[in-house]
């Protein structure tokens, strides 16, 4: 048994992804959502202990509290401080981080380039840490991380000094300045809730999208209004699909050791989108 944890949680296509991946193999196990409220996270990861599960995924809003909660941190996942993915292993939690192997696997089956390119990452969240280190790590030579205030984006600057790459990161706010920086950008990456609607929208100027640019929003379902904006505007455009497509399948790796049909788990993304 596995399953995604979340608060809210009815929106997620990974029991969809993994369910499939399980089928494909022919393999007896079961992945299943779970609502967790944010302070029952800790008796949640109990339960994994005492249910006897596999592990689990970790979505919005417990990736950086996670971090704090299972017994070690692997590999990315203890240079970023949040976890996605957790296995569970002779009664041990073990968080790992897979956000930013599945962005650099979309980039590439996008043919989205970013070395040497000015980049602008949306929020300073738990997918944002995976997405900067992503691009960090295929040369982009700045990465602009805008968030409304600046409290985690310096957090989110300080543990990136401990990753071996060459990028600059720098921290923006929503003001006249970040603006300049989103004209100036190569790649754009939404990771806030925000961009479906007017009424929601991150505060920037969507006048400032152009062609030759790349506008990335990491929501899947419901991408809305600032990916059509910024395709009005000539940007290529993408939704948060290939990345989810991509983490998945790492933490399925994670999880049973075998490598992920990732034919299976794409087509079950296309269905799903589509019904």
């Amino acid at each position: 048994m596995v399953g995604i944890i979340g608060y809210p949680i009815d929106y997620t296509l990974s029991p969809a992804i993994h369910n499939a991946a399980f089928c494909s193999l022919e393999m007896n196990w079961l992945y299943i959502p779970m609502r967790v409220i944010p302070n029952q996270l800790e008796s949640a990861l109990a339960g994994f202990r005492a249910l006897g599960f596999r592990g689990a995924n970790v979505t919005i809003p417990h990736k950086m509290a996670a971090s704090d909660l299972v017994d070690e941190l692997r590999g990315d996942a203890q240079l970023l401080q949040a976890v996605n993915t957790i296995s569970c292993v002779d009664g041990a939690l073990l968080g790992f981080n897979t956000d930013s192997k599945g962005f650099e696997a979309f980039m590439l089956e996008a043919g989205i380039d970013v070395e040497n390119r000015l980049v602008t990452v949306l929020g300073a969240g738990g997918a944002a840490r995976g997405v900067v280190l992503a691009v960090a790590r295929q040369g982009a030579a700045r990465v602009f991380v805008m968030n409304r205030t600046s409290d985690r984006t310096l957090e989110l600057k300080a543990l990136l000094k401990r990753a071996i790459c060459d990028s600059e990161i720098s921290e923006r706010t929503f003001d006249n300045e970040g603006a300049r920086v989103i004209n100036e950008s190569d790649l754009i990456i939404n990771c806030t809730p925000l961009g479906k609607r007017h009424e929601d929208m991150p505060p920037i100027d969507v006048e400032d999208f152009h062609q030759g640019q790349w506008v990335v929003d990491l929501k899947y379902r419901e991408t809305g209004l600032l990916l059509r904006e910024a395709a009005a505007r000539g940007a290529g455009t993408a939704g948060g699909e290939g990345m989810l497509l991509h983490q998945a399948a790492a933490s399925f790796e994670i999880w049973t050791g075998r490598p992920a049909p990732l034919e299976a788990m794409r087509e079950a993304i296309e269905q799903e989108m589509t019904s």
